[in-house]
């Protein structure tokens, strides 16, 4: 098997697709120029054939093929004469990115929710299904559901023949197979192999925090940024490392598991068996739990009339909620969580000197006050050289950011799905 500790399409590609054994084959190069003409097409938005030939080296009439088919397909079209330097002028091409479309899903609690983007990874359409039955079974039945009210809307445009999915859980990124997802107690579930037979489509499976820090790489982050670290925060904490523009994946796939970073030796037991884990001090549940511990002694919180005076009924939403309306009590958890947080997160500045770090998921982008809270102890912690090159920001793109990055896995390979 190919392995890199990077993910990219074109991995991806020379292992599915036996490119290697195929290499001088006629029909390969078509497939290798087609996919870098249509790259550079994306990339300029607007190019000429003369152009194309001097950028890609290939003979204009090599180049008049290659854009003739994509003529074809409609995913470029010609929109009159650029200026002269000398003789015609040339024809213009411009890439239409809703032209095709490709489906994501994002796996969170009980839900899936799915989008589908076109080209730019803008969203077309979304939807939210919940799983009835807390299985792999029951969840590939929901997904499968929902494959079919997107295909269904879809029919008669071009909706690639793949599917993105972002799951929980540590995952295997070349075989698509969950390894160990703890908050769901599911593990070695091959999520691919079965998606694969009982739909046809092409599937591609990442861990929740990596794809949505393929969310922020293609549309969340300022434009130009290659090196980013998207934080997600919510019933475990995990981090997707965007490095010189490709997902950091490590030598099996297991890069980026911050929640279980140790900050407390001796503090509570995590249940991947170590103790004093980010995760039991930040996540969702961590935080829940720590506000009701301290409500017991403070009668004035407004987090008792948010729960409706059931402290038991505490969730991380009500401490989030009292702390924009100002309670003391909120403030002080979520400076605490900032704290811990904020050790972990300026070990990463110091080891990955990241131009943008991006907090994400339920907890994380639902408080600009935790994120306020977490640049203050960074600054604090971290060296002042890589902390100059950092911004900490929320994430901006909502309930469906990881949907959007597992529709990345799907439009990494759309040059090539294009063609089938």
């Amino acid at each position: 098997m190919l392995l890199t500790k990077y993910y990219n399409a074109d991995t991806l590609y020379l292992k599915e697709y036996n490119v290697k054994q195929r290499i001088g084959q006629p029909e390969i190069l078509k497939e290798i120029n087609r996919t870098h003409v249509l790259d550079i097409i994306k990339r300029e938005r607007v190019v000429s054939r003369a152009q194309l030939a001097r950028i890609t080296s290939l003979s204009r009439a090599t180049i008049s093929l290659l854009v003739d088919k994509l003529l074809t397909i409609g995913v470029v079209e010609e929109i009159g004469r650029g200026e002269s330097s000398g003789g015609r002028p040339p024809v213009l091409l411009k890439f239409i990115p809703d032209s095709a479309f490709a489906m994501g899903a994002h796996m969170y609690d009980s839900d899936w929710s799915m989008v589908v983007t076109n080209l730019d990874a803008v969203v077309r359409r979304s939807i939210t299904l919940h799983i009835e039955q807390n299985s792999p079974r029951g969840a590939i039945d929901t997904l499968k559901r929902g494959i079919e009210i997107l295909t269904s809307e879809f029919s008669g445009k071009m909706l690639l023949p793949a599917i993105g999915l972002g799951t929980p859980g540590l995952v295997d990124i070349h075989t698509g197979t969950i390894k160990s997802a703890v908050d769901v107690g599911w593990a070695e579930v091959p999520v691919k192999k079965i998606l694969e037979e009982e739909t046809g489509l092409k599937t591609f499976v990442a861990n929740r925090s990596k794809v949505g820090a393929l969310a922020e790489l293609w549309y969340g982050a300022r434009e130009g940024i290659k090196d980013l670290i998207y934080i997600s925060i919510g019933t475990g904490i995990a981090a997707g490392i965007i490095h010189q523009g490709k997902l950091y994946i490590g030598t099996n796939s297991s890069a980026g598991e911050l929640g279980h970073v140790t900050i407390i030796p001796d503090g509570p037991l995590c249940p991947c068996g170590n103790r004093g884990c980010l995760q039991q001090l930040v996540s969702e549940q961590a935080i829940a739990t720590r506000a009701r511990q301290l409500l017991r002694e403070n009668s004035r919180s407004r987090l008792h009339k948010l729960a409706g005076n059931h402290p038991e009924m505490i969730t991380v939403y009500h401490v989030l909620k009292a702390a924009d309306e100002g309670d003391e009590l909120a403030l002080s958890i979520l400076d605490e969580s900032a704290e811990y947080l904020g050790i972990a997160v300026a070990n990463l500045v110091n080891l990955f000197n990241p131009e943008l770090i991006v907090l994400g998921g339920p907890v994380g982008q639902s408080s600009r006050i935790l994120t306020d809270k977490l640049a203050e102890k960074v600054r604090l912690r971290a060296m002042a050289y890589p902390l100059s090159a950092v911004q900490i920001v929320t994430s901006s793109l909502g309930s469906y950011s990881g949907a959007i990055g597992a529709s990345v896995l799907v439009l990494q390979q759309a040059n090539r799905l294009i063609f089938q």
